[in-house]
């Protein structure tokens, strides 16, 4: 009975699991990149990680933003956002629905106030704006 016991607690005490062995660098895969905000509150390299715990001092509300951009290619979309990032004072959000990243600017509660920027934008040389409706971030 006494070598039943050595075996089992000696199988018990090996066969645990852990995540010490677990090296993050032999994984293939990259860290998804969105939905990703992008504000001016946030330094460059926190682009990449940010997550929606941060976010959690903010309210969501429906509401609108303006698409400004829209394309198949995640470099494509974070190169414009880049782009519109030294343009644009408010938030820019990039999302994923397939098959196109989205590129949103904005968060606005009223459809009218949306309007006024949109046609701000379009005199400052914007190409294609348009109105969506959104969960929206209050602060």
């Amino acid at each position: 009975m006494k070598l039943f016991y050595f075996w089992f607690f000696l199988n018990f005490v090996t066969a645990q699991d852990s995540l010490f062995w677990f090296n993050t660098t032999d994984v293939i895969d990259s860290i998804p990149d969105s939905p990703k905000v992008i504000d001016k509150v946030f330094i460059k390299s926190q682009f990449k990680n940010l997550d929606r715990m941060k976010l959690n001092t903010l309210s969501d509300s429906k509401g609108f933003r303006l698409q400004i951009y829209e394309t198949s290619s995640v470099e494509e979309a974070n190169k414009k956002i880049l782009k519109f990032k030294k343009a644009l004072r408010d938030s820019i959000y990039m999302s994923f629905e397939a098959p196109f990243y989205k590129v949103r600017y904005g968060n606005y509660s009223t459809r009218e106030q949306a309007e006024i920027e949109k046609k701000n934008m379009l005199r400052k040389g914007f190409k294609s704006v348009w109105i969506v409706k959104s969960n929206i971030h209050l602060k």
